[in-house]
Order: C-alpha cells, then structure tokens, then sequence
C-alpha cells in the first residue's frame, strides 16, 4: 500500500530568534508521521511534508502548541497568509503599547537613578517600577524564556529574562539587605534601571525588526493582492451578476471591464483590449488579446471590454502556482543557513556559559563583585542569535521576491548561491535564443495554386514543428483541396513527411528526404536555398515524384533582445556557447547575430546533456538554458538549469530557475539579483558574526584593564537591539537594488 504524502506552508506564531525556529523545526521534525520540516524564521512559517496516512496538520498543530508556539492552518496559501498578517499586526500593535508603556515607566526610573533624586521608600518605588516593566511589558520574555531554559533549549528570551532577572533580584538583594557589602567593605549598586531598560530597548528593537521583516513578504504579498475576491458572471440569458471566485467553475462565462484584474485563468470569447501581464513576465507592455487570446489570473485588463470562458480558477490558476512557488522558494534554505543553524542550536548554551565564566574569572581575579556582575550581565545581554538567524533567511525572502516582480521564479534557495558561481552559460535555440514560433517567410518554385494546399493537406498529418508554421502559411491562401486524397501517410525520421496522391508520391522535407525520391534539384534553387541557410534559415523542399515543386524559407525570428542580453552575459565574464540541434551552416548564422562564439551544432537531446557533462568535468560550472521540454536532459545534467516558457511553464520539475513568459531580457537580471543577493547574504553574515565576536568579549571587560572601561547593560541592550534590525535593513535594500 502506497503512502499518501502531503505538504504545505503553515504560518508558525510566537518564533522570536532563531532558536525558537530551531525548536519548532525540532518539534514538527519528530512529530509521528512527518517526512521533513523546514523552518523559516524570517516569513514566521514552516513547509512541512507528512504522511497523511499516519498523521494530519491538526495533529501536527498540537505538537508545536505543546512547545508554546502556534501553528495556523489555512484553508489555502492566500487565506492563510492574510491570516498571519492579521494575527501577526495584532502582535504588532499589543508589542507597540506594551513598548510605550515600557519606556514612559522607565523615563522616570532613569531619572530617578541618574539625577539621585532621594525621598523615604525611593529604592521601593524603583524597585516597583522595574517590576512593572519586567512582568507588565516583558512578561513574555520570562514566560518563553524561563520555559524553554527549563525544556534545555534556551533562546533569545531565556538571556533577557536571565539577565533581567539577576539585574533585579541583585538589586532588590542590596536594598533589603544593604549591610551585607557595608560589613564586607564593599560598595554594591542598584540596578533596577538597568532591568527596566533592557527590556525597553529589547522591546523597541523587536518592535523595529518586526515592521522590517514584514516588509521582506512584501511582493508575496503583492503577488496575492492581485487576486481579485469576485468575478462578473455572464448567464446564458445574457444577464449577468457578482459572485465571489471561489465560486466560479471551468466552463463559466466571465465579462471583465475595463481597469479590472481578471479573476481567472481563461480564452478570450468575445471583445478585444489590451491586457497588462507584468505581473507574469515583468514587462509592463499592454498585450492584445482577442477571441481566442489566453488570459492569466491577477492581469490587469486595459481599455476594453471582454467575455472570457473560464478554464482553470482558485488554485488551479497561474497565479497561484507562482505563489505556491514563490512561498516555498522563500520557505528554503541555502546552503550556508545549514552551517548558520548549528551555530545557533548551540549558541545560547555557550553565552550562557561565557556569562558564568566571566563572572567567575572578575572574582577570581580579585575584582569588585559589582564589576563581575555588571560584565555577566552584559554578556547575556548583548549575545544576538536573532541577527545570525535573519541573516540569510531575510536576504532570500526578498530576493526571491524581488525576482518574481521581475518575472523570474526561483524555485529554491541554492538555487542563487548556486547561479552566482556560473562560469558558462549554454543556450537553446529554437525557443530561447529565437520566439519559437517559425513561420514561412519566402518561397520559390512552381506557380501551382493547388500544390501549397496539398501540401497543407500532408502537413496537417504531421506532428513536427515546423509543419504548424507550413499549415499557417497554406491556410493564408485560403484554397480549398480535398483531404482525403491524402493516403498512405508515411513519416522519414529525420527526413521529412510523405503520402500518395493521384497526381502521385507528395513529399516534404530536408534536402535529404529531396534527395531519397531522386528528386533533381534545379542549380537555382540550390543556390537559393544555400543563400538562405547562410542567414540562419531553415530550408524545406516539397514535390512530386521527382520533381521539386517548391522550396520555402522557414524562420524562427531571433528575439529582439537577444543581442543585448548575450552582450550583457559577457560583460559578467561568463561565457556563452549555443547547443541546437539544428545544421551547423544555420547555428553558426544565428551565433554571429547575437554575438556567441563558441556553437555545437546537429545536437540530439542526449548529445546536449553529454556536451554539458563534459564541460562540468572540466571544472565548469554551467548554467543550461533551454524550454525545458527537448532539453530536459541537458537541464537535469547542468549546475544551474533555467527554463525560458509562460506562466504554465512554472511547474517543470527539472529548472531552478524559470523566466516567465520566456523574455531572454530577464535572463542577465537573473544573475545580477543573484549576485547582489549573495553579496548581502555574506554582508549580513559577516556582520552578525563580527558583532557578537567583538561585543561579547566586550561586555566582558576586556577593554576594562587598560581603558577602565565597562559595557554596561544597559548600552548592551541597546546594541543587541540594534543588530538584528540592522541585518533586516541590510536585506531590504535589495528591494531597490537595480537588476
């Protein structure tokens, strides 16, 4: 019996560093029934796959709660993002009063300790004060951190509330019983400010860092609000009304106005407008659509009216297989976050530690006991797990948003460190480097009226690509011919199409099917055909028996942006090398157009994947552009595998990588968001690492023997503040970064 797997993105609640992801990672992971769990700290969720036979989200959901956090489950991923944002603006605005009310109680505090305003019960009413700030405003961070100390994997909270806590408790010590350092000759301060203000600070960059990291979703966000809520139904009488989409059935006639989004993905039955698609291909150009024309859920409608037949709606939709893909992509991890994570399982473990060390080694040294515990304090403090957690997640949400305005879906993490180390970029022809729609442009031959539609006749058998461009241009002459004269359909693998007529054999094809029927090709028409190889084109012959009777100039058009975005790949330093399948004298032609250098032509699928292996054996590291259908091969072989296609091309198992609506433009921005996201990847990184490498020893006292300086806990706070929401600023500014 086969097992049922399922998987999703849940919204997780409550996750406040990257232990607390690592704990619900941990939870989920070795709940009963669950293949993989992964945790994204950043987007507040968590991608699981699970045995649907064995277990359920719900059963799941009780898990994480159990572990204190909550699992919400969406009826789908646009309801259950628009819940998390609700849920999540709730926490925001509760964390916002309680960040307010911190600071107004602590104002005061501060000025009593710093001003030495004295009056009977003052170290009371600090006292009170503190406690105020520390159960009233931080009461979570004791609730989670105490809890998860206890459960032996302390987090972030756990140093807040540790550190706060001993501020307190030592302060409240000293006033209760003050003659214990004055018996000992020894001065010990209060501290309750100091308790106050860390968790006014810690609030107030928590705070910062929420509105941030909200701010790393946004194009997810975009990406749903383009879905519209209702959609105008046409009835069979004519009579229309207003009904929500989740209604809305295949087969159903919808009219869209003009300014409106079109609720579905459908063909155009009646009317004619022009549609804006940049949310599919990033080109803000208006599209024609006609009758016939294929629309795509979340477009935006132009100037006119039109009736559109519903084909695929709600999840089925284009539209939403983006923000499925989207959403995981920004779900996954890289690489290095698997280092990162290690790093973070065990660093609240070790600061802790450091903090008792510290506290050890001032006394054993022989310094003041205010000294040892300033210093213990402030290393609690000022660790930060939660800058090395965002460092690599935020950069990728808004990376891989930030590619999908573009129109380039980027279906995992790894996929940008990897494309940022290509050295070779391989492209297809035939629908990458050209449109991928030939079409008859010139022919030569007999003046028979009759022969092109015979010929359209025969083509119509055939299933190979360029017999649709042949039946177009048949089809234009609007001459009428009888079919079913056609009989005895033969295809010549390799060679051409042939059947018997009554005038006799009717054959189609490449120089080689000419040449098999004996077929005498006139020196005209082989210098003609030589000319138009040259310049790229493919040639077909046609005739009966053994005569030629036509010749036709077929053309796959170059994209108009080809030359530019070839040019634009060089000027990384990559280089650029063409795989087709086509004849070597047409590759070559193409290859000169667009500035390629390098050409392996007369190619078969498995040759490409051959030529891409070889390479990567030498070290390379290649990038195999291709539709994805006739290079599926090449692809799964490549380091990087891209496919150019539509919107419906999204779901191809085998691309990392794929530019929508197949525009050969997006294809250099697709390495420079790459590039710029790895670069802030690293930048984050570094500063993470930097920061707590240089502050933790710093909060120790190492400055003190020579500078007689102390950190204290309260300027400690501040910078663990500060840290985390500067890595998040550091993240978003790939919004803005031009590709």
């Amino acid at each position: 019996m086969s097992e049922t797997i399922k998987k999703n993105d849940f919204p997780v609640l409550g996750m406040m560093c990257a232990v607390c992801a690592g704990t619900v990672e941990k939870c989920v992971s070795s709940a009963p029934g669950v293949v993989s769990a992964n945790v994204n700290f950043a987007a507040s969720s968590v991608h699981i796959e699970w045995n649907a036979d064995v277990t359920s989200p719900e059963q799941i959901a009780q898990e994480v709660k159990q572990a204190g956090y909550e699992m919400i489950i969406p009826e789908d991923i646009a309801s259950g993002i628009e819940e998390q944002n609700r849920r999540e603006e709730q926490q925001y605005e509760s964390m916002k009063r309680r960040t307010w009310t911190a600071w107004i109680i602590t104002i005061p505090l501060m000025a009593l300790c710093m001003l030495h305003i004295h009056f009977p019960g003052e170290q009371v009413a600090m006292a009170i004060l503190a406690l105020i700030v520390m159960l009233g405003c931080g009461r979570r961070f004791f609730i989670n951190g105490f809890r998860n100390l206890w459960r032996r994997s302390p987090n972030m909270d756990s140093l807040v509330a540790v550190s706060t806590s001993v501020s307190f408790l030592f302060s409240l010590f000293n006033t209760l019983m003050p003659q214990f350092w004055a018996e000992r000759s020894l001065n010990a301060g209060l501290y309750y400010e100091a308790s106050a203000m860390i968790i006014a600070f810690v609030l107030t960059g928590k705070l910062m860092e929420t509105r941030a990291r909200h701010n790393t979703g946004s194009a997810l966000r975009a990406l749903i609000g383009l879905q519209p809520q209702e959609a105008c139904i046409v009835e069979t009488d004519g009579s229309t009304r207003v009904l929500p989409v989740s209604a809305i059935r295949k087969g159903n006639v919808l009219r869209v106005k003009p300014g409106e989004r079109i609720p579905v993905d459908g063909v155009v039955v009646s009317g004619r407008s022009a549609v804006d698609e940049s949310m599919m291909t990033g080109e803000p150009v208006g599209v024609e659509k006609m009758p016939g024309s294929e629309v795509s859920a979340g477009t935006l409608n132009g100037l006119g009216s039109i009736d559109i037949r519903t084909e695929e709606s709600g999840e089925g939709t284009r539209l939403s297989a983006i923000i499925r893909k989207v959403r995981e992509a920004q779900g996954s991890k890289a690489p290095v976050q698997k280092l990162v994570d290690k790093v973070s399982a065990v660093f609240v473990p070790v600061v802790i530690g450091l903090a008792i060390l510290t506290l050890i080694v001032w006394l054993l040294a022989g310094g003041a006991p205010e000294i040892a515990f300033l210093t213990s304090v402030s290393v609690l403090v000022i660790a930060c797990p939660c800058a090395l957690g965002l460092a690599t997640p935020t950069a990728i949400m808004v990376g891989i948003g930030r590619g999908a305005s573009a129109g380039i879906l980027i279906r995992e993490a790894a996929a940008l460190e990897q494309t940022d180390r290509v050295d070779v970029v391989a492209l297809d022809k035939t629908g990458t480097l050209t449109e991928g729609t030939p079409v008859v442009s010139e022919c030569a031959g007999d003046d028979d009226k009759e022969f092109p539609a015979l010929l359209g006749a025969l083509e119509e058998k055939s299933e190979h690509p360029l017999a649709s461009a042949i039946l177009r241009w048949t089809e234009s002459m609007k001459i009428d011919v009888d079919k079913s004269q056609i009989k005895e359909f033969d295809y010549v693998a390799g060679k051409g199409v042939s059947a018997q007529v009554p005038a006799g054999h009717l054959w189609a094809g490449s120089e080689k099917m000419a040449l098999m029927m004996s077929a005498s090709i006139p020196e005209e028409m082989m210098k003609k055909a030589e000319s138009w190889r040259s310049e790229g084109s493919v040639v077909l012959y046609a005739g009966l028996g053994s005569r030629v009777m036509l010749l036709l100039r077929i053309e796959d058009k170059v994209r108009p942006e080809a030359v530019e975005a070839v040019s634009q790949l060089k000027a990384r330093g990559l280089e650029v090398v063409l795989l087709t399948g086509d004849n070597e004298i047409t590759a070559k032609a193409i290859a000169a157009r667009t500035g390629i250098e390098k050409v392996y032509a007369g190619l078969l699928p498995e040759d490409k994947q051959k030529i891409v292996s070889r390479l990567q054996a030498e070290g390379r590291r290649v990038a195999m552009v291709g539709d994805g259908i006739n290079d599926s091969q090449a692809l799964a072989e490549a380091y990087v595998s891209i496919a150019m296609g539509t919107g419906s091309d999204i779901a191809m198992d085998v691309a990392q990588l794929t530019i929508v609506g197949g525009r050969l433009s997006a294809l250099p921005k697709a390495f420079r968001l790459a590039h710029a996201t790895v670069r802030i990847i690293r930048e984050n990184l570094f500063w993470a690492f930097i920061y707590n490498v240089i502050g933790i020893p710093i909060a120790a006292g190492v400055l003190y023997p020579a500078f007689h300086y102390l950190l204290t806990p309260m300027f400690a706070s501040a910078a663990m503040a500060v840290s985390s929401v500067c890595v998040v600023t550091n993240s978003l500014r790939l919004r803005k970064i031009k590709i």
